[in-house]
């Protein structure tokens, strides 16, 4: 190997000055001085990778108890999480109680009296009597064994696989002795020409995909386990159909009631479409907006091909509210008809990172500190306002433009005082940037009562599409994709409304096509009716 060259040699250095020798001495040391801040950033931004990656996903921290702590924009980390923790072996009352309610339980809770049977009541039910019979009633001693009282009752839960069956309508035709007229018994409607698809089959199959996050070819091999051969591309289709054809108008519904909502919230994340006329690598984008805590609560998907302004513009054409987002500039260009209001957990993120990054860094001390403060204030105005949440509205708008107030003007005013104290480019000096380039529409929460200083609402409706992204990885089609969007929002709608999907989905399968060719208002009327939150929905479709 050849020996590295170096700028001067020996004797070179020995004929230099000394004044030029101090001065070559000092401009290394300052190289070296950057090189170290460089390496220092570039550390941090490994180590902030690193524990994306391999760490704990959340965003949780212990200066900032009691607020629910993960962003959108992390919500494609979040859901890579496996659980470590080993559970003891559930109870019947853990097994069936409702994850939308109750979430997953970090530690078994005892159940008043009673729970078991109101967790249970919406399961059918079946009795069995455990008896003897037979030399099993002759006792040893030559006695015979009789029921002399009523004995135990023991409850367990019994599940049933997945299976088909086939169906073989003979269908009957009629002749009228008389005029010899022929009448045909009706058939079962077909929801496709041609087609073996039922809405018990597509309404499994769109459970399965956009409830439970289950890719096609999942899909393919479990129903061939089960003896039905039912092609991915055939699904696929149908998926496409059944949107187009039957749930277009239910959607188009859905979304004129987000935008009558004071309040909505959106964000966006990226989606692989295969087959969308541009280049291979071209970035797609799923949008999502929704309702907050709305008595009518609202889940709308949009697929674009881009990530451009134009795209929330014309969604949002004519809206009059609060639109709840992230710092994406694209929604700072909304009509001024709009309140864009902040996401402060988005503000604290990069202090997250920093606190995560540098806890080890006794060299970058005063940055950790700062990032620590700021956790700490940020923390202290969700606690205020969670206190707020049980006043009324006027209560609650006096306390947040009089207490709160006065809490998010001392959190700028000490940002402003920390600016340019750490480097700019490391995670807590990206923290101070982005609460004072967002201060605006960080304050715009203090002008109204009801408007959440995050976003969170956007984020856990997303976190079922992005888990979902995972397992198909990609959409085939722009097609495909708009189908997506409309069968996700349909399924997130329902969920938000305390709907059991399944039984939802068969009904608007069933009723739909049959109102079809029915004239626009009288199939209007019938589509009221079929909306998630309508009253007129038949028992059973709804949780209790």
């Amino acid at each position: 190997m050849n020996e590295e060259k170096v700028p001067f040699t020996k004797e070179q250095l020995k004929s230099f000055s000394k004044d030029l020798l101090i001065e070559m001495v000092l401009s290394m040391a300052s190289q070296m001085t950057e090189m170290n801040k460089q390496m220092a950033l570039l550390t941090e931004r490994i180590n902030v990778m690193l524990g994306d990656q391999y760490g704990r996903r959340t965003e949780k921290s212990s200066e900032i108890p009691h607020q629910m702590e993960f962003c959108f924009n992390e919500a494609e980390v979040l859901i890579t999480d496996a659980t470590e923790k080993q559970l003891a072996e559930p109870t019947v009352e853990e097994i069936v109680s409702d994850p939308e309610k109750t979430g997953s339980p970090k530690k078994r809770k005892s159940h008043a009296k009673g729970s078991r049977e109101e967790m249970l009541k919406d399961i059918p039910h079946e009795e069995r009597e455990c008896s003897l019979n037979g030399k099993d009633l002759e006792c040893d001693r030559g006695g015979t064994y009789k029921e002399y009282c009523n004995g135990d009752d023991t409850t367990r839960l019994e599940f049933t696989p997945a299976s088909f069956k086939v169906v073989i309508y003979h269908i009957k035709n009629y002749r009228c002795s008389k005029c010899g007229d022929i009448k045909r018994a009706p058939g079962p409607a077909a929801l496709f020409e041609g087609s073996l698809a039922t809405p018990s089959l597509l309404a499994g199959i769109m459970t399965a995909k956009y409830i439970n996050a289950m890719p096609f070819y999942r899909l393919e091999t479990a129903f061939a386990n089960n003896g039905a051969l039912i092609r991915r591309q055939t699904m696929a289709r149908w998926m496409i159909m059944a949107a187009e054809r039957y749930f277009s108008l239910l959607f188009d519904r859905m979304k004129e009631e987000l935008l009558s909502e004071e309040i909505i919230h959106a964000d966006e994340t990226t989606v692989m479409v295969s087959k969308d006329e541009r280049k291979a690598g071209s970035k797609n984008y799923m949008w999502v907006y929704t309702t907050e805590k709305s008595a009518h609560p609202v889940v709308i998907f949009e697929y674009q091909k881009a990530r451009a302004a134009s795209h929330p513009k014309e969604f949002l054409a004519g809206y009059q509210g609060y639109l709840c987002c992230d710092g994406y500039e694209a929604y700072h260009t909304l009509d001024r008809n709009i309140t864009i209001c902040g996401c402060w957990i988005h503000a604290r993120r990069h202090y997250s990172n920093a606190v995560k990054a540098l806890q080890d860094n006794t060299d970058r001390s005063d940055e950790l500190n700062v990032s620590r403060e700021a956790l700490r204030r940020i923390g202290e105005l969700f606690d205020m306002d969670k206190a707020y949440r049980s006043l009324s509205t006027d209560e609650r708008l006096e306390k947040r433009q009089k207490e709160l107030r006065v809490k998010v003007d001392e959190y700028f005013e000490w940002v402003r005082s920390k600016v340019g104290t750490v480097p700019p480019k490391s995670e807590t000096g990206k923290g101070l940037t982005y609460s004072m380039n967002q201060k605006n529409y960080l304050l715009a929460c203090l002008s109204t009562a009801d408007v959440p200083l995050d976003n969170s609402e956007a984020e856990r409706k997303i976190r079922n599409f992005v888990i979902s992204r995972k397992n198909f990885v990609l959409i085939d089609t722009v097609n495909g994709a708009n189908a997506s969007a409309i069968l996700f929002s349909l399924a997130e709608t329902a969920k938000a409304n305390n709907l059991r999907p399944y039984e939802y989905f068969k009904y608007l399968l069933e009723e739909i096509p049959v109102h079809m060719d029915d004239i626009i208002d009288k199939f209007n009327d019938h589509l009221e009716k079929l909306l998630p939150w309508s009253e007129d929905l038949p028992t059973g479709i709804r949780k209790q």
